[in-house]
């Protein structure tokens, strides 16, 4: 389910839209450092759509263990690994505080539980941002076999399953082959230019 606008800024107060949210904060750095490096294409449209995410879900903050994970500045992206570690551990990796109560924080878990079912939406639109970047309709395919798996499960998942179940044993290898797909890429283009580059060469010369 959905919440509409009206009930988000009903449950937020001005205290809290007073305070920018750590989460926030450490996504924003980001974003930041993409623009002034110029950067736009699948990191920079994940990092934008996980800023509107993290904004519809007010008044709540990540566990600490989660958000140094995400914001040590080890990663690669903060943004990826908040998709990651939202679709392995979901509605876990929040923390609502102990004065929201009542109707705000049914409310408020609603709003989390919408973010957790639309991680599998994000994660399936990331990869097809990439898919459509690739020099080769198979070159994802081919160097993340584990995606043909992952596909066939993510099409026919039954709602009463839990999404980030179909990533037990698979998911590490998927998101860290993923993250380095420009690399992945070099790889393909290389085998299509040693194809292009054998079938010259086999092809026979006119006279």
């Amino acid at each position: 389910m959905k919440w509409t606008f009206f009930l988000i800024i009903l449950i937020t107060s001005s205290s809290v839209l007073a305070r920018d949210r750590e989460i926030l904060k450490c996504l924003g750095e980001e974003e930041k450092r993409l623009h002034l490096k110029k950067e736009t294409g699948p990191i920079y449209d994940l990092n934008q759509r996980l800023i509107a995410e993290m904004i519809q879900v007010p008044k709540v903050e990540l566990h600490k263990e989660h958000f140094l994970t995400i914001c040590s500045g080890e990663n690669f992206s903060e943004s990826w690994k908040l998709l990651e570690i939202s679709i392995k551990f979901g509605k876990e990796i929040f923390l609502i505080p102990k004065d929201v109560t009542g109707i705000q924080r049914s409310m408020t878990e609603g709003m989390i539980e919408d973010y957790v079912e639309s991680a599998r939406e994000i994660l399936l639109n990331f990869i097809a941002q990439i898919q459509s970047l690739s020099p080769t309709p198979i070159c994802l395919k081919e160097e993340i076999p584990e995606l043909n798996q992952f596909f066939t499960e993510i099409k026919y998942l039954q709602e009463d399953v839990e999404t980030k179940k179909i990533f037990e044993g698979k998911d590490q290898k998927i998101f860290e082959k993923l993250k380095n797909y420009p690399l992945a890429f070099d790889k393909c283009r290389a085998r299509l230019k040693k194809k292009l580059k054998s079938e010259s060469k086999a092809a026979p010369k006119k006279r």
